[in-house]
């Protein structure tokens, strides 16, 4: 099978479309569709069935597709193993992460990596999910830290970091509802409380959400904030209280800048997923600084 074949079939198949697949690839609609129908002989298979929005795979296709992502995937592994057998990693790496990341775990790691590395280019993207799974996908970036899993077929997903979230408030503020109890404080009194949460189209507050019914029969208020800073400014400001993950207010909070309680009944947690593109392995430098980046959220005091 001709490796062209393979890329663009993946390309159709996880975009679902062959112009889109045409556009990944730097090709041209027909060039793809030659291609497709070239592979089908091959394999003596049918691969795809058209509908008004694209095309969608057949039983065959399917099959096809979980060998051709094993293919690709490991020839991407073997020439990544070429460019690392001198024993130094060199090249570039672009990586995305939620805004959480940048507050505490980040900066502890790396000046370190950074220094053992000193021929890898780095990029660090910030944004949320929604938008940084969408940055897998196009290619332009490696991989992403996700607070929610993405839908998108041609993207794998493993589970990276689970932290726990707190009650976060300035220090000596007022309890601003009650609620406390020993060692946590009740998520049903969260109702009761000024709160500051990113908006509901982040997907920490719609976990948040689901737990609990936020301003159903409270005698708070939220307010909407969509960025880290400006939340912990106004906590440290003012009476008002976040939610927020442990990695994110640690530090302060050990520096007595910051209070933070933990949650309870129901205990709220937030995951972090690993995403990437299921046929694309990732460079020995990007496993060695997602590494890093997990052992040093690891390190992090429990709640």
């Amino acid at each position: 099978m001709d490796l062209r074949h393979i890329r663009c079939f993946v390309a159709a198949y996880e975009e679902g479309s062959f112009s889109k697949a045409a556009k990944r690839e730097h090709s041209t609609q027909s060039g793809v569709s030659i291609c497709i129908q070239q592979l089908e002989a091959t394999v003596s298979h049918k691969l795809f069935d058209r509908v008004a929005a694209g095309v969608v795979p057949t039983t065959a296709g399917r099959h096809l597709y979980a060998c051709c992502t094993d293919v690709l995937k490991a020839l991407q592994a073997t020439q990544q193993r070429m460019h690392d057998l001198d024993g130094h990693f060199m090249g570039s790496i672009n990586l995305g992460f939620p805004p959480s990341m940048f507050k505490l775990a980040l900066p502890k790691m790396l000046p370190q990596y950074m220094s053992d590395h000193p021929f890898v280019d780095l990029r660090l993207a910030e944004a949320y999910s929604g938008t940084l799974n969408e940055w897998v996908v196009s290619g332009e970036i490696d991989a992403a830290i996700v607070t929610k899993p993405p839908t998108d077929l041609g993207l794998e997903t493993s589970h990276f970091f689970r932290d726990r979230l707190l009650l976060v408030k300035k220090k000596g503020g007022q309890s601003n509802g009650g609620g406390y109890k020993k060692g946590f404080f009740d998520a049903g009194n969260l109702r009761n409380l000024n709160l500051i949460l990113p908006s509901s189209r982040h997907s920490m507050r719609q976990m948040i959400e689901n737990a609990v019914q936020l301003g159903n029969g409270g005698s708070a208020r939220v307010l909407d904030i969509d960025g880290m800073l400006g939340t912990l400014e106004l906590v440290r400001n003012t009476d008002w209280a976040t939610i927020a993950a442990k990695i994110v207010v640690d530090e302060e909070v050990r520096e007595g800048k910051l209070e933070a309680q933990p949650i309870g009944n129901p205990e709220l947690w937030l995951d972090l997923f690993l995403v990437q593109v299921k046929s694309v392995s990732l460079p020995a430098a990007c496993r060695d600084f997602l590494q890093r980046l997990k052992k040093t959220l690891e390190q992090i005091p429990n709640a």
